[in-house]
């Protein structure tokens, strides 16, 4: 089915083609709300409210195959009701200040508890897997700044480049650190599927 009979079967709400529509961009659209929500039960939730929201856009004529192809306007369609979705979430979720009772502590207690502990080590798996695919010297330049919390300063001397560069040789591979772990989640989402 290609992209015109694809549109026109969404349009009429043919089951192929919704079908078709599903198989086809459901990466895409969670790939896209990886970026906004972390929790799975929620991203599902978005990624069925965006299904639909996408729907209602294509009712309205919103798409014009003229000015792009369909899965870019799908991609700027999701980013945009997310970052909606997302503000409004944002404003019912302010932190209610409420007045300090007695019984409070006298400190904090900072150990970690049994969640953030299994959390961590979960996460810490993903991230060590996700840099085995990274190439040596993205590896080495992340180890050394966020594993061995050396300084830009330090990690510019001892390579020997501008600290601008250094800066720019972490953020890149910061961005392909991200790149990769939201490739697995989305390949592990749709494995789950």
């Amino acid at each position: 089915m290609d992209e015109a009979q694809l549109i026109d079967g969404l349009r009429a709400r043919r089951a192929d083609a919704v079908t078709a529509f599903l198989e086809r961009y459901k990466a895409l659209l969670l790939h896209c709300i990886a970026h906004f929500e972390a929790d799975a039960a929620v991203r599902e939730d978005l990624y069925q409210d965006l299904v639909l929201f996408i729907l209602e856009r294509l009712d309205r004529d919103a798409f014009d195959a003229e000015r792009g192809a369909f899965s870019t306007w799908l991609y700027r369609v999701a980013w945009c009701r997310c970052v909606d979705v997302k503000r409004r979430e944002g404003g019912r979720n302010r932190l209610q200040v409420a007045p300090a009772g007695d019984d409070l502590p006298d400190r904090m207690d900072e150990s970690p508890g049994p969640d953030e502990l299994a959390d961590a080590s979960e996460v810490g798996g993903v991230v060590r897997e996700a840099l085995r695919e990274m190439s040596e010297e993205d590896r080495a330049l992340l180890q050394r700044r966020f594993v061995h919390g050396e300084t830009i300063h330090d990690i510019a001397t001892g390579l020997g480049i501008s600290i601008e560069q250094t800066k720019y040789r972490i953020r890149r591979a910061t961005l392909n650190l991200r790149r990769v772990l939201l490739n697995h989640f989305a390949l592990e989402q749709l494995t789950a599927d």
